[in-house]
């Protein structure tokens, strides 16, 4: 286990943020699917272990991927020397946007195919396929880990034309899956996303992805989507942007007084609209008192008042990743802050609802989970060491969670003593070169 110690330090400079992990999942998959090569760029070196995973997969069922530089040259399964014969066998690492995005582009192609995983992945929600399998005419069969073989799902069955029904309650992972693969079936189809649908900017971001790759999709209500069938080639080349996501951790050190600036990222103007629902985190940290410029080094936030933030009441259903950063600036509000739609935070890598009112707990702040299980509390005012500072001196689990790794990194940026954490390795997840940006920084690890 990879074990290392964070100091107190100021951030300052230039950090490069990874390219968007949602962006790039649906980019390798509808790439795959389509007709004629795509070149994806933005893709630098190296790449986090679940966009590893999506590749396995494709790789699995017959696409082609060659690395040039910055860049990933996709050729489509329609163009190889054929499909696999018989079962398709990958392994999924612990990325759940791999399984369940991947699981109907298996039903769309009928290809069998046998996704090993991590236990912490099997252990992920996967109901919202069960209704589905005999609705193809094939089957999902979980199997637990056991005699040293690794936890399984072993997939069958065969996507048509027609009508179909998918929970969107639990993950729009599921339903982005579907409408990718149903994109690429033999005629119409329509797809109903039962309510209330959670993640809905990341559903948007696959609706506008297909149409980038000639898709044509209508929501005729709420949730109901009739979907055309591809027919056009992928187009040439197109951009990956970066990650919200991961630029989250270093938005949230300039909130604690950090200078950083994200290359590659800036404020979007009043007319566009991002891929990615992550972009919302400059919305929340806004209403908390935060300001944000984009310099010819890229964006930079700071909080020019230099006092306590403003409390935050706030549905994070939307960005639920992003809630642990949020609540970490929430302990130096002045006063109760509420982050409610969190729920689903319970069955992550971890259980990061309570690993986050853990940590903030041990780091001196006063955080709980409401009764319902649905949000993280704080109250700003009471944290340990007031506005300037949390308490350090301590050792953490990482619980395999990288962005509990990255919230231990960013708090202890203020706090009076190192935070030690364990289990480091689990930032190959989403940002392998996470350690290296932060030391770039001036960050402080030993």
């Amino acid at each position: 286990m990879f074990t290392a110690t964070f100091h107190p330090s100021r951030l300052r400079g230039v950090a490069s943020v990874p390219p968007s992990k949602s962006e790039a999942h649906r980019a390798f998959i509808l790439a795959a699917m389509g007709l004629g090569s795509c070149r994806l760029r933005g893709m630098a070196q190296p790449l986090c272990d679940d966009l590893q995973a999506t590749l396995s997969g494709l790789s699995a069922i017959g696409t082609k991927v060659v690395q040039e530089g910055d860049a990933l040259e996709v050729l489509p399964v329609s163009a190889t020397e054929g499909r696999v014969q018989g079962m398709a066998r990958f392994h999924a690492n612990a990325c759940a946007a791999t399984l369940r995005m991947i699981i109907p582009i298996c039903w769309a192609l009928g290809q069998p195919a046998r996704i090993t995983m991590e236990d912490g992945l099997w252990n992920r929600p996967l109901e919202a396929y069960g209704p589905l399998a005999e609705r193809v005419g094939g089957s999902l069969r979980r199997i637990p880990a056991a005699n040293g073989l690794p936890a399984a799902v072993e997939v069958s069955g065969k996507l048509v034309p027609g009508e179909y029904v998918v929970d969107g309650s639990m993950s729009s992972q599921f339903a982005s899956g579907l409408l990718m693969a149903l994109s690429h079936v033999s005629g119409p189809a329509r797809l109903m996303v039962n309510k209330p649908i959670v993640s809905r900017p990341y559903l948007d971001m696959t609706l506008k992805m297909v149409e980038l790759f000639g898709g044509k999709v209508e929501e005729e209500a709420e949730g109901i989507f009739n979907i055309l069938p591809i027919r056009e080639q992928n187009p040439v080349e197109i951009t990956i942007h970066r990650d919200w996501t991961q630029a989250a951790a270093f938005i949230c050190a300039n909130a604690l007084g950090a200078g950083v600036m994200l290359e590659g990222l800036s404020m979007p103007k009043e007319d566009e609209m991002s891929l990615q629902g992550d972009e919302g985190i400059l919305a929340v940290f806004r209403r908390m008192g935060l300001s944000f410029w984009n310099t010819q080094h890229g964006l930079y936030g700071t909080n020019p008042s230099r006092t306590r933030f403003i409390p935050l009441q706030a549905d994070c259903s939307d960005m639920p990743d992003l809630a642990p950063f949020i609540a970490l600036i929430c302990t130096q509000a002045q006063g109760t802050s509420v982050l409610k739609g969190l729920k689903r935070l319970a069955v992550k890598e971890c259980d990061r609802l309570s690993a986050t009112v853990e940590l903030l707990t041990r780091l001196g702040g006063v955080a709980r989970v409401s009764e319902d299980g649905d949000a993280i509390i704080v109250e700003g005012a009471t944290c340990v060491l007031g506005s300037a500072g949390l308490r350090g001196g301590i050792t953490v689990d990482s619980r395999g969670d990288h962005r509990m790794v990255m919230l231990a990194a960013i708090a202890a940026l203020i706090a009076d003593l190192p935070v030690t954490v364990m289990g480091l390795e689990c930032l190959s997840k989403s940002w392998p070169g996470f350690l290296e940006v932060y030391r770039s920084l001036g960050g402080i690890v030993s």
